[in-house]
């Protein structure tokens, strides 16, 4: 895509969040943006309880794999400080990256899914969330770190979701 064609799907992105009456229509263009802009294969949202250092899967794109309504503890491995306390992307390139920061690893990568994109997602001066996007091998290994700043805060407004989930059952780990 040349970048007038970004800018053009990036505008609308902005606008359709902006006017999504239900966390159903934010999802789905959250999903064709991510989609015309990165690709993927599994998309999946996840709510970050930063006071019980949890992720809560609010979104997937194939249940199979990632049911939403799952919970995953973060630990403070170097993705966690990566995305959840610095607010950084993370870039995996293949099965070596998937198995080191996913528990999942196996059930992903028999599926296909070599590679990953997570982009934190901010809120309230923290971030809230992340975006995970898996694919092929190096799928996201160009990946433009503008464009997925842009994408991370046009996606910011998910906080709807986060903030509406209302009480929380928490696992016992």
């Amino acid at each position: 895509m040349k970048d007038e064609p970004k800018l053009k799907c990036l505008a609308q992105a902005a606008q359709a969040l902006g006017r999504a009456q239900s966390s159903e229509a934010q999802w789905s263009e959250i999903s064709r943006l991510v989609d015309s802009i990165f690709g993927y294969s599994l998309l999946t949202g996840l709510a970050f309880l930063k006071e019980q250092r949890l992720m809560r899967r609010i979104f997937s794109s194939d249940e199979t794999p990632n049911p939403s309504g799952g919970f995953k503890a973060t630990g403070k491995g170097p993705w966690s400080v990566q995305v959840l306390d610095r607010g950084r992307p993370y870039i995996g390139s293949d099965e070596a990256d998937i198995r080191a920061v996913f528990s999942e690893a196996e059930l992903l990568i028999e599926r296909g899914l070599h590679s990953v994109l997570n982009l934190p997602i901010w809120g309230a001066g923290c971030v809230i969330g992340s975006l995970n996007l898996l694919s092929h091998r190096h799928a996201y290994d160009q990946a433009d770190g503008q464009l997925i700043d842009l994408v991370s805060g046009i996606c910011a407004p998910f906080a709807f979701a986060v903030e509406h989930l209302g009480p929380v059952a928490l696992p016992t780990l």
